[in-house]
């Protein structure tokens, strides 16, 4: 039986040509997830405007993917449009500079490896932190992705946002960006970005490059399927990979969802791990935790779907 719901789906899939029930697997670095009743992937701001337009005014539930790297998506799949960004980009650019600082912006579907890469070649330093970091820009934004040596609240001149209820386009200032550990609070869909890099010797910016990618790729499991670190580190004391690990997690597998033998504050999927293997991994790993030590980690990874 057609529903009006059914309809309603159909008529946008054509009129926008988006796909149907596609399943978001590939979309997600967990490689882990059901179907999205429908899957968009704009490449221009107007295109997504367009898309977030007609989805409020169908009532069309919309959910909002960058690359994927700190995601899980449930194994029902998620209702609704989803909306993947990874083609919003036109490239990374130099808008100003000056001896003391040099503006860098791009659109919020490059690549963070690339915006770094841009950086390296050009001779600007602050984005040294951020090598190995997968996903884009707009996501390592959202989450304010990081390490011990920086985060990107540090080089963030504004970002552009629209807003999704009334699709208009808006540049935050870094003043007005309430940044905190691993998030970033907004009104709205990031689209673009202007980063404030400082010149530097290139050698110099390399040479830290390539330790912070050596380190990373000692010290995690950069090649397994992940969403990179899965618990939040705690506000004191031991982060949240050594609690672990003292807990005696390491390498335990539910079905495949398997605790990182390399650093175990990652959950890897070794094969055909599924969403629901993965959470009850990850409430193993809370639980045991807690009884250790009476800390409740707290997740990194956010969930999305049925």
């Amino acid at each position: 039986m057609t529903t009006t719901k059914d309809i309603k789906y159909a008529t946008m899939a054509q009129k926008f040509g988006l796909l149907r029930d596609e399943p978001l697997k590939p979309y997600t670095s967990f490689k882990v997830g059901g179907p999205a009743d429908l899957l968009a992937l704009p490449k221009t701001v107007e295109e997504l405007k367009a898309l977030l337009g007609y989805a409020a005014q169908q009532d069309i539930p919309v959910t909002l993917l960058g690359g994927g790297t700190n995601v899980l998506v449930s194994d029902k799949g998620i209702r609704g449009l989803v909306i993947v960004t990874i083609g919003l980009k036109s490239g990374v650019r130099i808008t100003a500079s000056s001896p003391k600082e040099t503006l860098v912006a791009a659109e919020a579907g490059e690549r963070l490896s690339t915006v770094c890469r841009f950086a390296l070649d050009h001779s600007l330093s602050g984005l040294e932190f951020a090598a190995g970091i997968p996903g884009t820009l707009g996501g390592a934004l959202a989450m304010n992705a990081g390490t011990k040596a920086g985060d990107m609240s540090g080089i963030i001149r504004d970002i552009q946002i629209v807003d999704p209820k009334t699709l208009s386009l808006e540049i935050v200032e870094r003043k007005n960006l309430e940044f905190s550990y691993r998030c970033l609070e907004l009104p709205g869909i990031i689209v673009a970005a202007t980063l404030a890099l400082k010149p530097a010797d290139r050698m110099e910016i390399e040479k830290t490059v390539q330790k912070n990618l050596s380190f990373k790729k000692a010290t995690q499991p950069i090649s397994a399927a992940s969403a990179g670190c899965f618990f939040k580190n705690p506000a004191q004391g031991m982060p949240a990979g050594e609690l672990i690990e003292k807990s005696g997690l390491k390498g335990t597998d539910f079905n495949g969802a398997r605790v990182s033998d390399i650093h175990a504050n990652y959950i890897i999927n070794t094969g055909n791990a599924t969403c629901d293997d993965i959470l009850r991994l990850q409430r193993h790993i809370q639980d045991t935790v807690f009884n250790a030590f009476k800390i409740k980690l707290e997740t990194e990874v956010r969930v999305e779907g049925e």
